[in-house]
């Protein structure tokens, strides 16, 4: 059903743009000149050329985002083999783990509008793989990545409303290959 597409798009929307502008503020004000410049183009157009794609062609917009999705992994694996220094490096540099996942599901929710089944899954696998492995990694300080992970629970309602949508289209129409479905 759409209205359950639009809901997982809507809820990951809203959470990029508050997040993303957050993170924005502190690059200008942090950062500053043209260094900020660079890093928000750094960001912003991958984010938009992502978003392109998985708007224009859906298909092979998955692939490529499947392997996007392993830049928020990659950064769990640092997390797990050498967690305090990670995250130390990250206390100092900042949310490095929160910009990979934004560059990714950004995209990923644009993608859900035509592969909810697809989106749904790799939002989960975005927030909750690097997740588990940070979790891990902390050892004894286990409840500091569960307690910071409440900031990633709009992307977990977005991936569950858009394999809910999924779930709502199973002997609906199809939907074209490579193409979008009509609004």
């Amino acid at each position: 059903m759409a209205a359950l597409r639009w809901a997982g798009f809507a809820v990951m929307a809203a959470y990029s743009g508050f997040v993303g502008l957050i993170l924005l503020g502190y690059t200008v004000v942090d950062v500053g000149g043209w260094r900020a410049v660079g890093l928000i183009a750094a960001i912003g157009l991958p984010i938009a050329l992502l978003c392109l794609l998985a708007w224009w062609r859906p298909g092979a917009a998955v692939p490529v985002l499947a392997v996007a999705c392993l830049a928020p992994v990659a950064f769990g694996v640092l997390e797990l083999l050498d967690w305090q220094r990670w995250s130390s490096w990250e206390d100092q540099h900042g949310p490095v783990s929160l910009v990979l996942l934004l560059l990714v599901g950004v995209a990923l929710a644009v993608l859900g509008l035509n592969r909810p089944r697809e989106a749904g899954v790799m939002l989960l696998a975005i927030v909750l793989v690097p997740l588990l492995l940070e979790t891990i990694g902390a050892g004894s300080e286990w409840g500091r990545p569960l307690s910071i992970a409440v900031v990633f629970v709009p992307v977990l309602a977005s991936g569950v409303l858009f394999l809910l949508a999924a779930r709502q289209d199973v002997g609906r129409r199809p939907v074209p290959r490579g193409g979008r479905l009509a609004h």
